[in-house]
């Protein structure tokens, strides 16, 4: 890789960024491009992009909120998004794939976990299905076993990465 950068989400990045969540999630899981643009006018601070060479090639975006947990509801628009809440969720983690397996991933998700450490937040939330468990274990993150979440009709396991601040 030549040049990749992490940065804030802009809004015109929204093309690239509806594109790159299209083709990383399923339909049913996807955000829709209107929601894309909800998230980046509303928490543009929790909302990363990569960069390689000018181009869009992945994302990590969610709100914060003082739950411990994601709801549903947070998926649905950005009303449950605290400004100065407890903890940063983590809605989607999204590599082109035909950028994956290069270390993107993983530089954004710690990104966001240093971001969200320097702003104080108390953990990192998310949901994941079964096989990325292990993944997400690798920076810390605890199982904290099966989420209520049925969003996209999946089975999702609750993860917390306790920052300790």
């Amino acid at each position: 890789m030549t040049s990749l950068r992490i940065r804030p989400v802009r809004p015109g990045d929204l093309d690239q960024v509806a594109a790159i969540e299209e083709a990383c999630f399923p339909p049913a899981e996807a955000a829709s491009r209107e929601a894309l643009a909800e998230r980046i006018a509303a928490f543009p601070d929790s909302f990363l992009v990569a960069e390689l060479d000018g181009t869009l090639v992945g994302m990590v975006n969610g709100c914060c909120t003082d739950s411990p947990v994601i709801r549903d509801e947070m998926f649905h628009g950005t009303g449950l998004h605290q400004p100065d809440g407890a903890n940063q969720s983590i809605f989607g983690l999204d590599v082109l794939p035909a950028y994956q397996k290069r270390g993107i991933a993983t530089q954004l998700l710690r990104a966001l976990i240093a971001a969200s450490r320097e702003t104080g937040r108390q953990a990192v939330i998310l949901t994941c299905k079964e096989p990325l468990i292990r993944y997400y274990e690798t920076f810390g993150f605890k199982n904290d076993g099966p989420s209520d979440s049925t969003h996209g009709d999946a089975a999702w396991f609750d993860m917390t990465l306790r920052l300790g601040n």
